[in-house]
């Protein structure tokens, strides 16, 4: 099928991949100074290639060409990963996490514009299967940020273990206020992502069709991982490593059903046929 972008729309993802990239070049510069200003202008500049990401992923759906496909549902997920970051920066510290999410966001955005759709085109949507797909789109989102968020306290952690706190380590924000952060998110994704399951209880006809079965069971034993997670944390007070180990392997589940399912149907499959 052809999905060769507009000029326009190519445009806006070329811009938002290097606003993106100016962002982050912007936050390195940010971990030497720690100005108010510069962070000022790298949360402006991130919302300029949000803007752009946002139009940009838009624009395709409103001239009816919009799917569902791997590299479409990518962006998304990219795109609300760096909405909730912004957001989040006006009362948490997730400026370090932009250096890691922004150029992933630009990669996403140029591949889902540029490289050919791995899925038809759908409109019409029923609000029901609509309100599913976006609370796992935020769920996923949400839950990858407290996945990074994880990597980012195991590395702060070892480094002060070591004695090893100069240069950027310095700039972080405490460890006991990271390791708040990641509880933080992983709580917030954990409820978005039982939200996405109810929804699709409800309104998807059968969930453990071919199609399905696979997403449908790796999802709800991420689930229940998350759930012992979060239990044992309210309970006794989990050692954040322990909590970080587990939150990897039920992400990681998240991510094998969802991706590993659309990965094989749309890009392996179709090949071998």
């Amino acid at each position: 099928m052809d999905s060769t972008p507009s000029l326009f729309t190519a445009g806006l993802a070329i811009g938002a991949a290097l606003l993106y990239l100016l962002a982050v070049w912007q936050q390195v510069l940010n971990l030497e100074t720690g100005a108010e200003r510069q962070r000022q202008q790298i949360a402006m500049v991130g919302t300029a290639a949000i803007a752009a990401h946002a139009l940009a992923a838009y624009l395709p759906a409103q001239a009816g060409e919009s799917s569902l496909g791997f590299y479409r549902v990518a962006s998304l997920m990219f795109l609300s990963m760096g909405v909730i970051s912004l957001v989040a920066l006006v009362a948490r510290p997730l400026h370090t996490l932009l250096i890691v999410l922004f150029p992933l966001a630009a990669l996403s955005i140029l591949v889902a514009t540029f490289a050919p759709d791995t899925s038809r085109p759908m409109s019409d949507l029923p609000a029901g299967i609509l309100s599913h797909v976006s609370a796992s789109i935020i769920s996923f989102a949400v839950l990858a940020l407290g996945v990074l968020q994880g990597l980012l306290v195991t590395v702060q952690s070892r480094q002060l273990r070591q004695h090893r706190n100069r240069g950027v380590i310095r700039k972080l924000p405490p460890l006991e206020a990271a390791s708040a952060l990641f509880y933080e998110l992983t709580g917030a994704g954990f409820l978005i992502l039982t939200v996405a399951i109810g929804s699709g209880m409800i309104f998807i006809d059968d969930l453990f069709s071919q199609h399905l079965v696979h997403k449908t069971v790796l999802t709800i034993l991420a689930w229940c991982l998350y759930t012992v997670l979060l239990v044992q944390y309210f309970r006794r007070g989990w050692r954040v490593q322990s909590a970080i180990t587990l939150n990897l392997i039920a992400f990681s589940l998240v991510v094998l059903g969802f991706f590993g399912s659309k990965l094989v149907l749309e890009l392996v499959l179709p090949r071998t046929v």
